[in-house]
């Protein structure tokens, strides 16, 4: 095994240094070694294939119940049998106790790929060493563009403070390179990075993005990584924006995400500039299009007649209680009475009707009067047909005023509707939420999400409260911090093992709870595909029982899965300096005997 490089996350802006992997097509492993934790990704000639991360936050089986992939009820079940298969890779695991399909099987496993490729940004002090030998089990298809993970590094795991500094070190006016606008859609932007892009293009510094308009850790993160990639043009100093002459529109649609040639760092593949999507004002006619000129439909302020004619109409009528007019003069075209009190009706019935799906949360098919397999002629069709109805023109023509809004609520949902159904991407994606159980059950398992998540952060930080009292020698500390850490996610085998080790630090008889110490840390052991600390754990309960031998196999155990674990070697050291004085020959330690 050869090394490559090394050196810290400090050296110089995290994104350069990652960048730089990919654009110079490295064919390696990165390792980045944090408080007593180990990060890494492998590249195949710049594409990121691999990566492991050893938080909780980053688990397959979190991200696929943050994706909708699987229920809450699934996830004990996906859990138990990673546990019970450790050698298994576990989004395999996964996909088979979730049955999922190998498409959302792979999608999943280039999410989790990326997250843990771009937690590494979110280390803000640790050591790495780049190597030429991949140590992380490949799986074809799952290949990304580095820039995507940079980009994704930069907006999610980056510190605001750490982007900041590192963006002061990067320059402060920037200009997209000509040549380098085509790879845009390598890094994933849409819609909402298109300003930014499209100020960077002419060339902007950071104060010319601070526009209410744009999101600022969007923008910056954007800026973060563009440079990172060296695709900017950089000045130290700020000046004005230089428009191209004739330059296009950047294309800004995400990327390929798979096959190894669209994750190639120096693919050429262009994008097109997206289309504004079916159902907006450029492409739907509103339903404000008159059907006919005031001398057609009058509008119900002009009246035909005096009162000694026809008694007055009420000055306010609702939709559901609305009747036409009995001023026959009132509907043109010599429109009669009676057909214009049917027609009043039929729209009342109408807007009452369709307000009660909106009540009972029917979902949009539903508010059209159509199955969910209606065609995108049917949704166009029910749309008009609906939009004709309830148009401002109509509801006058037939005496029918909406003073409480409730015609122009409907409207509003029916083009909220039509947006969705007449869009390809969006109706596919809300066909998903309608076969999860529809809006409402969706919002409720992502409130169980967002509670999960709570608890994984909140778990995840009073464990490494427990792991800082442990190693200020604060052990009723350490014990409340990894209890605290195990009651809000029990099923995470480091928590466990972390509090398991402090209730024997904190027993006055270590003797009496040696057997059930060691039987829970071979249990973690075996739940766990690197079980580094465990391992440690285990040698230094042997160390305090003075099982030096059965220590030193644990210790050895560490090593082999993190050569450069400073605690398990510096143990090793301090077993080797004890031993030496009991060696008849002496040696340099014999002055140290007593």
């Amino acid at each position: 095994m050869a090394e490559l490089a090394r050196g810290t996350v400090l050296d110089r802006p995290w994104g350069r240094t990652f960048a730089a992997l990919g654009l110079r097509g490295v064919t390696g492993q990165l390792s980045l070694y944090a408080d007593n934790k180990a990060f890494h990704v492998a590249f195949d000639q710049g594409i990121v294939i691999a990566a492991a991360s050893p938080l909780a936050l980053d688990a397959a089986a979190r991200l696929a119940l943050t994706l909708g992939l699987i229920s809450t009820t699934q996830v004990s079940e996906v859990m138990r049998r990673q546990a019970a298969e450790p050698d298994r890779d576990e989004i395999d695991v996964l996909v088979e106790t979730a049955r999922l399909s190998a498409d959302h099987g792979m999608r999943l496993r280039r999410r989790v790929n990326a997250q843990r490729a771009a937690r590494t940004f979110s280390l803000e002090r640790a050591e790495f060493v780049v190597t030429d030998e991949i140590t992380l089990p490949i799986v074809p298809g799952a290949e990304l563009d580095i820039r995507s993970i940079v980009y994704l590094g930069a907006k999610q795991m980056l510190s605001e403070n750490r982007l900041n500094r590192e963006l002061g070190q990067l320059g402060a006016w920037f200009q997209i390179k000509v040549e380098s606008a085509g790879d845009l859609p390598q890094f994933g932007f849409g819609q909402a990075e298109r300003s930014v892009i499209g100020a960077l293009l002419e060339g902007a510094g950071l104060g010319d993005l601070e526009r209410p308009d744009v999101d600022q850790r969007t923008a910056r993160a954007v800026v973060y990584a563009l440079v990172s990639c060296n695709m900017c043009d950089v000045d130290a100093h700020a000046r004005p924006a230089t428009k191209r002459s004739g330059a296009a529109a950047a294309p800004v649609a995400a990327a390929p995400s798979t096959g190894p040639q669209a994750a190639r760092p120096a693919a050429t593949a262009r994008a097109a500039t997206p289309t504004p999507r079916a159902g907006t004002p450029t492409q739907a006619p509103a339903p404000a299009a008159r059907a006919g000129t005031p001398t057609q439909a009058p509008a119900p302020a002009a009246r035909a007649g005096t009162p000694t004619q026809a008694p007055a109409q009420p000055a306010s009528r609702t939709p559901a209680t609305a009747t036409a007019s009995t001023r026959a003069g009132r509907f043109g075209g010599g429109q009669s009475r009676e057909a214009s009190d049917a027609q009043a009706a039929d729209v009342v019935a109408l807007i009452q009707s369709r307000l009660a799906v909106l009540d009972r949360k029917g979902d949009h098919f539903e508010l059209f009067g159509l199955p969910r397999d209606a065609s995108p002629k049917q949704i166009r069709d029910g749309y008009f047909g609906l939009a004709r109805q309830l148009h401002p023109d109509k509801l006058s023509s037939v005496g029918i005023t909406d003073d409480d809004r409730r015609a122009q609520r409907l409207m509003a949902e029916v083009n909220t509707a039509f947006a969705v159904l007449s869009d390809s991407k969006r109706l596919a994606e809300y066909l998903a939420v309608l076969k999860r159980g529809g809006a409402a059950k969706v919002q409720e398992e992502e409130q169980e999400v967002d509670e999960m998540t709570m608890r994984i952060l909140e778990s995840e930080e009073a464990f490494k409260r427990g792991e800082k009292a442990l190693k200020n020698d604060q052990v009723p500390m350490a014990l409340r911090e990894f209890g605290r850490a195990v009651e809000l996610k029990s099923d995470e085998p480091e928590y466990v093992a972390a509090l398991t080790y402090a209730k024997f630090l904190d027993a006055p008889d270590k003797q009496a709870v040696a057997a059930s110490t060691r039987s829970m840390l071979q249990r973690v052991i075996r739940a766990m595909t690197k079980p580094i600390q465990p391992h440690y754990y285990l040698g230094r309960v042997e160390r305090v029982l003075g099982r030096d031998e059965e220590a030193r196999e644990h210790f050895n155990e560490v090593l082999a899965l993190q050569p450069r674990h400073p605690e398990a070697n510096g143990e090793l050291r301090a077993m080797e300096i004890k031993k030496q004085p009991d060696k008849p020959s002496g040696g340099i330690f014999s002055r140290f005997k007593r």
